[in-house]
């Protein structure tokens, strides 16, 4: 049933609980994980198009590379196996969207994402995920002190 699950991951300690989750799901299903880091460069749209740009933009996909590569050395160490996607632009649209294109059977992100600020109960990307997927979304509650 879930052959093919998607995980959001920002490198934040809630996109690893998420991944743990999805790690689970893989090896309890028998399907593949594919990570999936979303630079979020809207947010630089407005900035001026010259050097400080462009080392954020390569310090978001620097840190994506990272958040990918931890999530794939947890799932190689449970023997599930893995995918990651890059992409760049608004986080859960892009979400969506390769969720979509990529034929996936589930969604898995963690509920509150790297900056920590709640949008009532959910954060505001896995708040529109959950409002606009197509596919089931399972949401990764923040570890409770």
């Amino acid at each position: 049933m879930f052959e093919k699950i998607l995980v959001a991951t920002d490198g934040s300690d809630h996109g690893t609980r998420a991944a743990k989750v999805a790690i689970e799901l893989g090896k309890v299903s028998g399907g593949t994980v594919t990570a999936i880091y979303v630079a979020d460069t809207n947010r630089t749209s407005h900035l001026p198009d010259d050097m400080l740009l462009f080392s954020i933009r390569e310090l978001l996909l620097k840190e994506g590379k990272e958040a990918v590569k931890h999530v794939e050395r947890m799932a190689k160490d449970a023997g599930v196996p893995f995918e990651s996607a890059i992409v760049e632009g608004n986080p859960g649209g892009e979400i969506l969207s390769y969720a979509e294109k990529a034929g996936m059977d589930i969604i898995i992100i963690g509920s509150v994402g790297r900056t920590g600020l709640d949008k009532f109960l959910l954060g505001s990307v896995a708040e529109k995920v959950v409002r606009n997927s197509k596919i089931p979304v399972l949401t990764v509650p923040r570890e409770q002190a």
